[in-house]
């Protein structure tokens, strides 16, 4: 079943907001009301989140690859203790300087934003895996936001046009 998120991505492009529809799922909402054609089902949802989840997941495996492993680290808390692949090499020899104890923790907050974000798709998912099938879920507020921005994330074309 394919997602039906073209006429979705164009309410949303056009101003319009994702939110809990009464009879469950999601829709998106306008100035003048309900956009007609853009009702998300649960099914569909879950659609949504197992594909957003797959891409979510294979940028952390790309991220945490062997390309880390070689560039190397710096050592505990960005000083030369420690530090590994051609970073160590470099941070012993003078050429680069350690790392301000700043960059760990602002590294550190964004891991845990990270966190965040992964464990309410983790309970966004266990919500629809829990819904019996025929029936919809009753989304709240929240979870229609987080539903948006996924959607909006999935609907962007990157254009390498202008990156040059």
């Amino acid at each position: 079943m394919p997602l039906p998120l073209i006429p979705i991505i164009s309410a949303l492009a056009a101003g319009g907001s994702l939110v809990p529809h009464a009879a469950g799922g999601l829709i998106v909402t306008s100035a003048s009301g309900y956009v007609a054609g853009t009702y998300l089902s649960t099914a569909a949802i879950g659609g949504l989140i197992a594909t957003a989840s797959t891409t979510l997941g294979a940028g952390a495996l790309y991220l945490s690859g062997a390309a880390a492993s070689i560039v190397g680290s710096a050592g505990i808390f960005g000083t030369t203790i420690g530090a590994s692949g051609i970073t160590g090499a470099l941070m012993s020899a003078g050429i680069i300087s350690s790392t301000p104890v700043w960059v760990p923790i602002a590294v550190g907050g964004a891991a845990l934003g990270c966190g965040y974000g992964s464990y309410r798709l983790l309970r966004l998912r266990k919500k629809i895996n829990a819904t019996p099938a025929g029936q919809e879920a009753q989304f709240t507020e929240t979870e229609a936001k987080i539903i948006e921005n996924l959607v909006k994330r999935l609907g962007k074309k990157d254009n390498p046009d202008e990156k040059a």
